[in-house]
């Protein structure tokens, strides 16, 4: 990589990181990293591998969201199922952990939309 001496790699990929953050166009990254002296080549291989980190990045995270979230749905979902078989079976009150499951089904919808959007 033929990069401006007083900035090192690690240098470059932060400052691409940035400008991803900032939403800059691949096309502007490529022409901002052109200006502080990489090659134009070197530019679009930088930009390509931080887009690729950030894709991801994403995607990790969206796989989390539905994983947190289906796991606070199925755990809100079998502590109300079972207290009320329960309660049904041997009398008594049940509980509806409805904020477990609100939560969950939102979270996972919002990991599923994240991993849909990003793909």
């Amino acid at each position: 990589m033929e990069i401006v001496e007083e900035l090192s790699v690690q240098e470059v990929y932060d400052y691409t990181a940035r400008l991803v953050v900032a939403g800059k166009s691949d096309a502007e990254i490529e022409r901002e990293l052109v200006e502080k002296g990489l090659a134009v080549e070197d530019a679009a291989v930088v930009t390509q591998n931080m887009r690729n980190q950030f894709q991801e990045a994403y995607k990790e995270q969206a796989i989390s969201n539905m994983r947190t979230g289906g796991l606070w749905f199925l755990g809100g979902s079998l502590v109300t199922g079972g207290t009320y078989y329960l309660a049904s079976e041997q009398g008594g009150s049940y509980f509806m952990t409805w904020g477990a499951i609100i939560f969950g089904g939102f979270q996972f919808l919002q990991g599923a939309y994240q991993y849909m959007k990003n793909n």
